[in-house]
């Protein structure tokens, strides 16, 4: 089961899509409705969003796509700092924004800790999610 909702993250910069995504490394349950879990994950979702803040970052930059592996305390406090699970859209011309536009999005889950969450869907919804951060996405 794979659950994305996909957010608008606006920024001083750019808007930026913010997708909470759960499946591989979230332990979802079969028995979890799925509505449920668009509505916790898309609660995480906005709450990043409103921490995040854009780096500076040239056009090119703006092509690379950040997805965040974030593992929460059961009182939505971080269990360990937000890892990166994968980058996509590095080319050789943008390859020094990585770094920036990974930085940017770890700190916004860092800035929102804790995150509020209902608690009775912790193991099996929000215990570890990803987190998608797509700015050549926004409208």
């Amino acid at each position: 089961m794979n659950v994305c909702a996909s957010i608008p993250l606006l920024s001083l910069a750019l808007g930026a899509p913010l997708a909470a995504c759960a499946g591989g490394v979230a332990r979802i349950s079969d028995n979890v409705d799925p509505v449920i879990i668009d509505q916790v994950l898309t609660s995480a979702a906005e709450q990043v969003r409103r921490c995040y803040h854009a780096p500076r970052v040239a056009s090119v930059g703006k092509q690379i796509v950040t997805r965040l592996l974030i593992r929460l305390n059961v009182d939505g406090s971080l269990a360990g700092l937000p890892a990166v699970a994968e980058q996509t859209g590095i080319t050789p011309d943008n390859q020094a924004y990585a770094g920036p536009m990974a930085e940017a999005a770890s700190l916004a889950v860092i800035r929102c800790a804790p995150l509020r969450l209902p608690a009775e869907h912790y193991s099996r919804v929000w215990q570890e999610f990803e987190l998608k951060f797509s700015p050549k996405k926004a409208v």
